[in-house]
């Protein structure tokens, strides 16, 4: 308990970091921050969820306190003016907000968002309850069929050791898993302030975009396509992407300092465009680390490669006179499945390693995993 504690007066500090007006003294703000979060980090009690909560937490307040100006650079939609000339109170309620929205809704600095739902709030409680429903169902489902697959356990053997029909079944259960677990947490949470009227419907667009989009892993993950042998005049930056983008701001942040700032790579170039990339992987990698295991840090950092070689591909079709066509699309969404089952094998292990697979994670059913029938099917489950 006392580590939650701590890592609730280390984001306490941060925000106070961040309500205060610009100083060339605001970074001391960070050094408790860091003291504090890591402390709660190599602490041998505490829990994977809390050593993820605090790397988050300790590069929000790097960006926001030390990388970005927030209260000159950041603007509200509609804000015409910047807010350090504001009272505290008016600040403070600023830095909630910008807080709140890790994806940057209502935000003039992102452009990533899905369209927003305009809709009343009646109709956006009954949509989204709908959702939830849905959401919890599915979450359920996919709990109990890797709670039934010994191959989402401590005891299960490598990833690469089972059958190729078994690696693309595992891997689609994960991310299906994966998907309606974070759903339920966030259409809850969206459900509570938009009901309470603390939030207006529309600053809660989907979570996630549909599956018709991920044709390339980048797309897949969310980062626009940017290329080292199109003109930069000719790119054409898509906010279109299917997986959350709840950590976007907090990995490529920190991409765009180093690349631009610290290399002094001109901004748009080849090496700003590739460090950006492979640093917001990496630390994307080392949120999902658990237990001080490295291999989620390799798993996403292959993504990072993936991507490199996919826009060699897609340049060098485009150079020859391929297009897009229903068929590259469809090419595109197997090349995505492909690729994600041949990589996902060292994180899968390395949460099996942690005992993340054997993880209950069900909410209606919860009751029923003890049963002589769970039993029986975990005992006679197919294979592979």
């Amino acid at each position: 308990m006392y580590l939650h504690i701590l890592a609730a007066l280390s984001k306490a500090i941060s925000t106070l970091g961040m309500v205060v007006r610009p100083s060339p003294h605001r970074w001391l703000f960070f050094l408790p921050v860091v003291a504090l979060n890591g402390y709660c980090y190599f602490n041998e009690f505490s829990e994977d969820s809390v050593r993820a909560n605090v790397i988050i937490e300790t590069l929000i307040a790097s960006d926001y306190i030390l990388l970005t100006d927030i209260q000159r650079e950041f603007r509200q939609i509609g804000q015409r003016d910047a807010i350090v000339n504001a009272g505290i109170w008016a600040r403070l309620k600023w830095t909630l907000q910008l807080l709140c929205s890790p994806r940057g809704v209502g935000w003039a600095h992102t452009s990533i968002i899905p369209p927003r739902p305009h809709i009343s709030r009646r109709e956006f409680l009954r949509s989204r309850l709908l959702s939830l429903v849905v959401a919890i169902i599915s979450n359920d489902i996919a709990f109990l069929l890797t709670f039934i697959d010994h191959g989402f356990s401590k005891r299960a053997s490598t990833f690469y050791q089972r059958s190729i029909l078994w690696q693309f079944w595992a891997t689609s259960l994960f991310f299906f898993r994966l998907k309606s677990s974070i759903e339920v947490y966030l259409l809850i949470i969206a459900l509570l302030l938009v009901g309470t009227g603390l939030s207006e419907p529309d600053t809660w667009p989907d979570f996630f975009g549909t599956l018709s989009d991920a044709y390339t892993v980048r797309r897949w993950w969310g980062y626009a396509f940017i290329s080292c042998f199109i003109p930069q005049s000719s790119l054409t930056i898509s906010p279109r992407r299917a997986w959350h983008q709840q950590l976007r701001r907090v990995v490529s942040s920190h991409g765009k300092f180093a690349a631009q700032r610290v290399f002094r790579f001109s901004k748009g170039s080849v090496a700003s465009s590739y460090t950006q990339l492979y640093i917001a992987f990496f630390l994307s990698g080392l949120i999902h680390v658990t237990s001080f295991d490295t291999r989620p840090v390799w798993f996403f950092l292959s993504q990072a490669a993936t991507i490199t070689f996919e826009d060699i591909v897609i340049c060098f079709g485009r150079k020859i006179g391929l297009r897009s066509s229903p068929t590259t699309r469809l090419l595109g969404y197997v090349w995505v499945f492909c690729s994600l089952t041949l990589t996902f094998g060292i994180w899968l292990d390395s949460m099996n390693s942690a005992g993340i697979g054997d993880y209950d994670g069900t909410i209606i059913l919860r009751r029923y995993h003890g049963s002589l029938l769970t039993e029986f099917l975990r005992d006679k489950y197919i294979r592979y």
